[in-house]
């Protein structure tokens, strides 16, 4: 399979509109229109910007203070935060008009992959393509909060796509091009910065048959253009951040002391273990696929791999479960949300072993993929391993999948595509797809209502401790306050009133109670009880 060379049709708007499919608008209409329906719920699950999000969007206190309020932030930088004010600027305080930067970036993520992969292949792969992403659940659910890592997902998707054209290329004009998107996404999240490998790999594989002088002179100035627009656009904003706080990081929130750094060395492979678990826990209907690829791309058998490496997956498993129990806060957020409430422990870690295998096949699929051809196989396979790999390093979240979903996707797409083509495999591609959207739709539309019910149950007991007059602990940690903390009057927090704390909020897992409950809100989705959310009167 080619890639399409008539790439100079970025630059005509109107080629690019005539390859819209009506599919695609569809498709993007039932998303929005779900997601529309719980945007005005209250937040849940939101990023700790504390001060820079939750209470600044309550009060309606705008750009400037929240551009001067930094102490409170957490260690993203600030850009999020323009995206929240921006939008409250157009459209009013709300929780609706706060969450719109995370979905217009979905739907801005999802057109983006499908108009280049039309361009780059053929329309009908770049509409599988599209909708292996858009159902994708982290990557859905997060569309409908205030958490950055949708926006920052757009652009740099844009930015990698950029890339990649400019090494295919050699163009320099879009080097410049793609630097400023990664250096603007970087303001969003830093984790923009760990993407700069691959295309520096990429540009000296790409580039290494030619003349060495020529290879050296054109690896330095792409060097010194990334390198370049990323000082320029973070240096100030460094600068600026030392100026408001007197630091640029909160030391409690970045763990790099020299024994932490040991423990995030130690705890690499059960990370990056873990992040493989969750890219194949999001793409389990494509297994026979993938298979089949493997297969027929190689005379060898890999079935003695898979046996022989399923002792290493046990270990992965149980260290995976031991981190995230016991050094959760340095280790990471793993866990599968909702699923490890309804479903016992042990068939949880089965599931576990599974994904993991199936993200295994993953990765060795798109490796194998990857060195088919330099063009654009090699550079979409690194797209995913190297910031994959790197991301391993420190610690890790689930949200970041969403990452690293998009070349893998693309290449799941390649090989359905083909599989589409050929007549003996055509309804193992169908079937696959379809299984592939009923449970992932369900699964995103289940957690979005989920999350909705979550932040009613949460804004309930604030205006319940608000009513009561009742002086509760003020952390922000506290399972139930992050989700409705900006609603709680903080007259009530007790580092700003002068009475003993007399109650605090309390999570309860499924058959857990406690003493001293005053007021309990069950948090039940569909009629299945998930959780529930106490206020518990203390005793001294």
């Amino acid at each position: 399979m080619k890639v399409n060379n008539d790439l100079e049709r970025f630059a005509n708007v109107r080629s690019i509109v005539g390859l819209i499919d009506w599919r695609l608008i569809v498709l993007i209409i039932f998303c929005c229109s779900v997601q529309m329906y719980f945007l005005s719920s209250p937040f849940v699950n939101l990023e700790y910007v504390y001060h820079q999000s939750a209470e600044f969007i309550s009060y309606g206190s705008g750009l400037r203070d929240s551009l001067l309020n930094l102490f409170e932030g957490f260690n993203n930088p600030i850009g999020n935060v323009v995206l929240i004010a921006g939008a409250q600027n157009l459209f009013g305080v709300t929780e609706w008009s706060s969450r719109m930067p995370a979905l217009l970036s979905w739907v801005i993520c999802v057109s983006v992959v499908y108009v280049v992969c039309s361009i780059w292949w053929y329309s009908p792969l770049a509409l599988i393509s599209v909708t292996l992403v858009s159902v994708v659940p982290v990557f859905w659910v997060y569309s409908g909060t205030t958490y950055p890592d949708v926006p920052f997902t757009a652009l740099i998707t844009l930015a990698m796509f950029v890339a990649g054209y400019a090494i295919d290329k050699h163009s320099i004009k879009m080097h410049l091009l793609s630097a400023l998107l990664i250096s603007v996404a970087s303001l969003i999240r830093y984790n923009g910065l760990l993407f700069l490998p691959v295309i520096f790999i990429s540009a000296w594989i790409h580039s290494r048959n030619n003349k060495l002088e020529n290879v050296i002179v054109y690896l330095l100035k792409v060097f010194v253009f990334y390198i370049g627009f990323v000082i320029i656009v973070l240096a100030p904003y460094f600068v600026w951040t030392r100026q408001v706080l007197g630091i640029v990081f909160r030391p409690e929130f970045v763990l790099i002391s020299a024994s932490d750094i040991k423990f995030h060395l130690i705890a690499t492979i059960p990370r990056l273990g873990g992040y493989i678990m969750w890219l194949g826990a999001l793409f389990v209907p494509f297994i026979p696929i993938i298979l089949n690829y493997i297969r027929s791309s190689s005379s060898q058998s890999y079935k003695w791999v898979i046996v022989c490496i399923m002792p290493l997956n046990l270990g992965v498993v149980f260290l995976v479960q031991y981190l995230e129990s016991f050094s959760g806060e340095a280790f990471g957020e793993m866990w599968f949300g909702w699923l490890e409430r309804l479903l016992p422990f042990l068939v949880i870690q089965a599931m576990r072993l599974v994904f993991l295998l199936v993200g295994e096949l993953c990765v060795f699929g798109i490796i194998k993929w990857g060195r088919e051809k330099v063009w654009p196989n090699m550079y979409i396979s690194l797209w995913l391993l190297i910031p994959l790999l790197i991301h391993s390093f420190y610690r890790m979240s689930q949200r970041y999948v969403m990452f690293f979903c998009i070349p893998l996707a693309i290449f799941l797409s390649l090989i359905l595509y083909k599989s589409f083509i050929n007549d003996a495999k055509k309804s193992l591609a169908i079937w696959s797809i379809t299984i592939y959207m009923i449970i992932y739709s369900a699964v995103g539309i289940f957690t979005t209502i989920y999350y909705s019910t979550e932040g009613y149950a949460a804004a309930d007991i604030a205006y319940t401790v608000n009513n009561n007059n009742y002086n509760i602990e003020a952390s922000r940690h506290n399972p139930v306050l992050t989700n409705s903390a900006y609603l709680v009057d903080e007259s009530r927090f007790s580092s700003n009133n002068n009475n003993q704390v007399s109650h605090r909020v309390v999570m309860l897992g499924i058959g857990e109670t406690v003493d001293g409950i005053v007021y309990l809100r069950e948090v039940r989705v569909l009629g299945i009880l998930l959780k529930s959310y106490a206020i518990v009167k203390e005793v001294y």
